[in-house]
């Protein structure tokens, strides 16, 4: 099994995707291969809506990419889960979000969560998004947001995850059962975190490449009654 991983922030090096690709490996059977590309052209790296909408184009012609070349599944790195109806619609492969994928794991484990950002500046674009999931709202009971700001996770990881001890310490205060980390950027800090919260907390990236790997593992498609492909372009680029 392939899966493409796709990180929507332009530019990412190789070495920055190796690291994570390795870091989810270790979630997945040995017979799943990851691998991971990201937008070269858009300029963007995903910080608000008006990122996704830029971002958007290059997304779907990699995920088209990923299919011709005989890959399994896409997964969307990014809490935004950028482009994913338009994917859905160009793509028989199973297309997976990881602000989805997060949400819906966490109900496997609890009856309501809280939901934590890496900046309050984007709490209300992420209240409404948040309904777009699937998931009863009366489940999402916080949605709040580390003081991240200045603080880049993967050069300073201990300051990072104090941050975010910092704000899950009020979230469960508050009466939090569970919390699903609101951004793709805090891979692997989900399991220290939950030790330190004495509460289940779900990482985004691992719970969408399981799901991933879940979904085609059971022969999933697509639906194309759900997501049918009417744009004549794409069909012009999709090797069926």
């Amino acid at each position: 099994m392939k899966i493409m991983i796709i990180n929507p922030d332009c530019g990412v090096t190789e070495e920055a995707m190796a690291l994570r690709c390795r870091i989810l490996q270790q979630y997945v059977a040995q017979d799943t291969e990851l691998y991971m590309a990201c937008p070269q052209n858009s300029g963007v790296e995903i910080n608000s809506a008006l990122d996704v909408a830029l971002a958007a184009p290059e997304i779907v012609n990699i995920a088209v990419d990923a299919q011709n070349a005989g890959f399994d599944a896409v997964v969307l790195y990014c809490f935004s889960d950028p482009a994913i109806e338009a994917c859905r619609e160009a793509l028989r492969i199973p297309v997976i979000g990881g602000a989805q994928a997060a949400c819906l794991s966490a109900l496997n484990v609890c009856r309501s969560f809280g939901v934590m950002l890496a900046d309050e500046l984007r709490l209300p674009e992420k209240k409404r998004f948040l309904r777009t999931l699937g998931v009863d709202p009366s489940c999402i009971t916080q949605i709040a947001a580390a003081d991240m700001r200045g603080v880049d996770p993967w050069q300073n990881r201990e300051l990072a995850l104090a941050r975010l001890a910092e704000c899950g310490q009020q979230m469960v205060a508050d009466g939090a059962e569970a919390i699903v980390l609101g951004c793709l950027s805090f891979l692997g800090l989900a399991q220290p975190l939950a030790e330190m919260l004495g509460v289940p907390v779900i990482d985004p990236a691992i719970a969408a490449v399981c799901t991933a790997e879940s979904t085609v593992r059971q022969n999933l498609l697509t639906s194309k009654i759900s997501y049918p492909l009417l744009c004549n372009l794409a069909k012009e680029r999709i090797v069926e």
